[in-house]
């Protein structure tokens, strides 16, 4: 048996934008010996990171921010799968990686509870630190102005987007930008957008491309650029150490 993600459960589900992200502001969530990072995507235990696919981090982190509201399927089918069709075991096998990673077991489960013939609920006790808005760029469009922080953004329509653009040339999820903080490049790839995404005029597929901040990125029929908060460290970092402490012992002996 198959379920299909529509538009029309996204605009019926109780999973609204003020419920689904009240607590969105807390990043960093602990819980037990765990500690899940929703902008970097690492999910770690006592300090070793753990593995956790995609879909695994994006499932994990909806039930920690809906905490201790319990998830339908339907809800979780329509927020990992937007308007596709899937297998109903795909998102059971997801819960098991979670819960593999975890420790976790689903008949006496600490963390990801199962809530028979409804769905899925995060059970353990998490203490949650506010997001640092270490903002690393933003991404411009017109006059328009949205921040990008360290780690993947995922640019769509839908209000579960990071980054959400109303043009209706723009998929639900169209595509997601990847930023390393402390650096002026990144990576973009394009989500199975229906209109594309476009680098320098060049349409990109679903592999990541490596873009630097003056590249014109077309989201649809949305121009856009990247702006970096601290352009001045590009030159710096294109010297060499011995370079750059010759050139501060210079400064320092200078009258």
């Amino acid at each position: 048996m198959a379920y299909h993600s529509s538009t029309q459960s996204i605009k019926e589900s109780p999973m609204s934008a003020n419920t689904r992200y009240a607590d969105d502001s807390a990043t960093t969530f602990n819980f037990g010996e765990f500690t899940y990072d929703s902008g970097s995507r690492l999910l770690m235990c006592n300090g070793a990171p753990r593995h956790l696919s995609p879909k695994a981090q994006r499932l994990l982190h909806l039930l920690l921010v809906a905490r201790p509201r319990a998830l339908s399927r339907e809800e979780l089918y329509d927020a990992l799968w937007p308007s596709t069709f899937v297998c109903e075991t795909n998102l059971a096998g997801i819960v098991n990686e979670i819960r593999r990673a975890l420790g976790d077991d689903a008949r006496s489960a600490q963390f990801i509870r199962t809530v028979h013939g409804f769905g899925y609920a995060f059970g353990g006790e998490v203490a949650s630190a506010a997001r640092v808005p270490v903002v690393s760029a933003n991404l411009v469009c017109g006059e328009a102005s949205y921040s990008l922080y360290p780690g993947e953004n995922v640019v769509g329509r839908a209000l579960g987007a990071d980054i959400v653009l109303s043009d209706a040339t723009i998929s639900r999820r169209h595509a997601v930008i990847t930023i390393y903080d402390g650096d002026s490049t990144f990576l973009i790839k394009d989500l199975e957008s229906k209109n594309g995404t476009y680098v320098d005029g060049t349409k990109i597929g679903h592999e990541p491309v490596s873009v630097t901040h003056d590249a014109q990125i077309e989201f649809g029929a949305v121009v856009a650029s990247i702006v970096f908060r601290k352009t001045t460290t590009t030159k710096l970092r294109m010297l060499n150490l011995t370079e750059l402490k010759r050139q501060v012992a210079e400064r320092m002996t200078t009258p």
